[in-house]
């Protein structure tokens, strides 16, 4: 099965595995990412899997018998640790997850943005809310019953 993949399909798939997008590997690789996505697909096709997740481990086991550690989605959408007993594409079904996944790429960028914003706008609020309290005794100060 993983024996009909060229070099450059093995790569691509070990790559992936490892969590790379195509962009990635085509930088490392000296190669477009359409380049890579073409090797991914054709790899995908000839190990009878379809993404980049099944096709590492099927790949891993086809050399070594054991899956590479890449976590598992039950059927709920936890994730867990991935088994070496497993096929690679049976899912574990009832196996709840022990730990996190790894979070998309640039959610704590976006995490760190919505924390400042909302920091921002509590302050905003404070200072109206303070503003509203204190001018008009304020103003009472400046312009006693004169004005009244």
């Amino acid at each position: 099965m993983s024996e009909n993949l060229s070099p450059r399909e093995r790569e691509c798939v070990r790559l992936a595995g490892q969590g790379l997008e195509d962009k990635e590997i085509a930088a490392r690789l000296g190669i477009s990412p359409r380049t890579v996505g073409n090797h991914l697909h054709r790899a995908y096709g000839k190990l009878g899997v379809s993404d980049r997740k099944l096709a590492a481990r099927r790949l891993s086991n086809g050399y070594s018998g054991h899956s590479i550690l890449i976590p598992e989605a039950t059927e709920d959408g936890s994730v867990g640790p991935a088994s070496a007993e497993q096929s690679g594409d049976a899912e574990a079904a009832g196996d709840a997850g022990w730990f996190l996944p790894a979070p998309p790429r640039g959610v704590v960028a976006r995490l760190g943005i919505i924390v400042a914003g909302s920091a921002i706008a509590l302050l905003l609020a404070i200072g109206i809310v303070t503003a509203g309290m204190v001018l008009p005794s304020l103003f009472d100060r400046i312009a006693p019953e004169a004005v009244r």
